[in-house]
């Protein structure tokens, strides 16, 4: 059962505290292929049918840490996928990164990819300047049939997941839909969290005429059909009855009709889980621009069922981040949790011990200078 209001979220209070030390599982300087290859996502894992285990942070160009457990993960330089950067907005098939994955078998692997249409690349826009202002984001599917080793999606309009049912307007972004968690199935569903920009780019959410056709925020996305790319449906403030229409296949005559209503605390979800022992959603939130949760840091917050989330709990502020690093120009980003102890080859439970992933990058030489570590964190419940 669904619940048709927002209620006040049923449960025990989750905390978190990162325990022990943290290791390097990917240093761009140790580990790079090339130069773009660097940890530019949350960390993602799964087990194939083989048994090796598919720990991903990657590009557009995809390439994994492979191995027999999650620490013996290796770096391969095998490229996965190669984003083709088709210049045509329609295709959705630009700059892709594979963030969000599903085994059913060890063998079939179903991939969400937050795609990017970067329009100041293909000459779209006016001014080179502001790059915000040409990006179209959308969703799409992949599937990979020889246990996440390599790749294909099918072409427009088969590849469209989810995305707003406008088309790209030149310097009138960034617009669009980003799927910036995981994959997981509890009962007869599939979840995950999608979350958005505010658009137009001028719009105030609370001021008419100019509000804001889009709302900024995230909410939850279900299935019961993975393999099916249509499927997927949005949360309206009352079920999940959102259908997500491609405007490119032709005119939409009630576009507000097609966008999700944001549910509370999701803006900057970067991972969901289930704890199967405490029976609750757990979603790990990082919001390094400012105090939306409280001080930037990393976060934690539960849900008996997606909707209704917890007033999130500070794991630790991005301050005491930086005061354990030496001396240096640090950003951090790209928060999951992957459990060892899961049972579930998708990773999608986790016990109270997870490693939690993130990325360090060095602005003084960044996008390209990145670390993805990996640390104990101990959870609680009160």
């Amino acid at each position: 059962m669904w619940a048709a209001e927002p209620q006040a979220p049923v449960g025990r209070t989750l905390t978190g505290v990162l325990v022990g030390p943290r290791v390097a599982v990917f240093d761009t300087a140790r580990d790079s292929c090339e130069q773009i290859d660097i940890p530019d996502e949350q960390a993602r894992a799964f087990r194939d049918y083989k048994g090796t285990i598919h720990l991903v942070a990657s590009h557009s160009v995809m390439r994994q840490n492979l191995g027999a457990t999650l620490e013996s993960v290796k770096h391969t330089c095998q490229v996965t996928f190669r984003s083709p950067h088709d210049p045509d907005p329609a295709h959705f098939n630009d700059y892709s990164w594979l963030d969000a994955f599903y085994t059913l078998d060890g063998r079939k692997v179903v991939a969400l990819a937050h795609m990017e249409y970067h329009g100041w690349e293909h000459r779209m826009c006016s001014t080179s300047q502001d790059t915000s202002a040409c990006w179209y984001n959308v969703d799409t599917f992949f599937l990979s049939e020889d246990g996440g080793y390599h790749f294909t999606s099918p072409k427009a309009p088969e590849n469209f997941v989810l995305g707003l049912p406008y088309k790209y307007e030149v310097n009138r972004g960034p617009e669009g839909y980003s799927v910036d968690t995981n994959i997981i199935k509890v009962g007869e569903w599939y979840f995950a969290m999608t979350t958005d920009w505010p658009w137009p780019p001028t719009c105030n959410p609370n001021q008419v005429p100019n509000t804001c056709l889009v709302q900024f925020g995230g909410a939850p996305i279900r299935t019961t059909n993975i393999l099916d790319p249509s499927s997927w449906r949005g949360w309206d403030g009352k079920d999940f009855d959102v259908v997500f229409v491609d405007p490119y296949r032709g005119p939409v005559a009630h576009p507000e009709e097609h966008i999700f209503k944001p549910v509370p605390y999701m803006y900057y979800v970067n991972g969901v889980y289930y704890h199967e022992a405490a029976h609750r959603f757990v979603a790990v939130l990082f919001d390094p621009w400012n105090d939306a949760y409280g001080p930037p840091g990393f976060y934690l917050s539960t849900s008996t069922d997606m909707v209704n989330w917890s007033k999130p709990t500070m794991v630790i502020a991005q301050s005491q981040l930086l005061a354990k690093e030496p001396k240096g120009n640090w950003t951090y980003g790209y928060f999951s949790l992957v459990d060892p102890n899961s049972k579930d080859p998708n990773y999608g439970t986790i016990t109270d011990n997870p490693y939690v992933y993130y990325v360090r990058s060095d602005a003084n030489h960044g996008p390209y200078v990145r670390v993805l570590f990996r640390q104990r964190i101990k959870l609680s419940w009160k």
